[in-house]
């Protein structure tokens, strides 16, 4: 299923890849784009962080997309195919997903070496972790740009009365390296959230193809051992004296193509629905051809109403 395939793939995407741009290049608006960092040994400027997040929604749209209509098209592929198919399929994409889940995953902490949105920025080097960080905001609004920001780190006891600070030199405020934080690990955590919701509906597909199975099992189809010119014409014919009540069209006749169908249902038996439809109708030829045959062997059947 390419849809399926396509959201899987989606949701493994390093995007930030979007939100960068190669140190040099004839594209780059330095208003926008004045966040130099080093990424996977190389020099890029960082988009804006409004243009980051404009970007993210995007991508996340898109995704949304994705993932609505790969759930049409399993559902679609499952109305008309056997379910037992699917088996394998629902436990290979599940599993696929789980990797692209782990990846994710370690792509919310940002600031850490097994993210794939890990940059340094080139002023500060010594950043780390900022999830865990508790950042003292009080006084150091009105800082100018180049002063020496005193900061709280990770390993900071909360029951420790000896809390530690240290000077970072940075040329950006305290507050934006939390906002830049938030910003970059909304994406890979709103992919997760949309990924970890399509294996639950993943789930919930396996269980239906569990209980298709298990009503299979309570009510198997009958076995039709003779020919399907026998099944045709028999319960065509009782059909058209009464015995069967055959499901019918607007205009009140029997709908030959709906009888065909159903009969498919709960007899195991061998052919196509439209030529099992042509044995069932008396005005086919099929129909016509089969009742000479059971008239020459003395076949009979009154019509039901004869017999009170």
């Amino acid at each position: 299923m390419k849809i399926v395939k396509s959201l899987i793939k989606a949701l493994g995407n390093n995007y930030y890849l979007d939100f960068i741009i190669l140190a040099g290049s004839e594209d780059i608006d330095y208003i926008e784009n004045y966040v130099l960092v080093e990424y996977e040994n190389q020099d890029f400027y960082e988009k804006s962080l409004e243009s980051i997040q404009l970007r993210q929604e995007e991508i996340i749209k898109e995704i949304k997309k994705l993932y609505q209509d790969s759930l049409s098209e399993i559902y679609l592929n499952l109305s008309t195919s056997d379910p037992d198919n699917f088996d394998s399929f629902i436990k290979f994409n599940i599993e696929a997903i789980k990797i692209q889940l782990k990846t994710l995953k370690s792509d919310f902490y940002v600031d850490e070496k097994k993210s794939r949105y890990c940059s340094i920025l080139l002023d500060n080097a010594e950043v780390e972790d900022l999830y865990y960080k508790h950042i003292t905001t009080t006084d150091y609004n009105d800082l100018l740009i180049g002063s020496k920001i005193p900061t709280l780190f990770s390993n900071f006891d909360f029951k420790n009365e000896n809390r530690r600070t240290i000077d970072i030199e940075s040329f950006y405020f305290s507050e934006f390296h939390l906002k830049r934080f938030k910003t970059l690990s909304n994406l890979p955590l709103s992919l997760f959230l949309i990924g970890y919701k399509f294996i639950l509906e993943l789930i919930k597909i396996q269980k239906m193809i569990v209980d298709i199975r298990e009503l299979k099992e309570i009510s198997p189809k009958i076995k039709w051992t003779g020919k399907r010119t026998h099944i045709g014409f028999l319960l065509g014919t009782l059909a058209h004296y009464g015995y069967v009540d055959a499901p019918k069209g607007r205009n009140g006749e029997i709908n030959y193509t709906a009888f065909a169908k159903l009969i498919r249902q709960n007899f195991d038996v061998e052919g196509t629905e439209d030529t099992l439809r042509k044995y069932l109708n008396p005005d086919d030829e099929k129909f016509i051809e089969s009742q000479k045959t059971f008239d020459k062997e003395g076949f009979k059947i009154p019509h039901s109403k004869l017999l009170g």
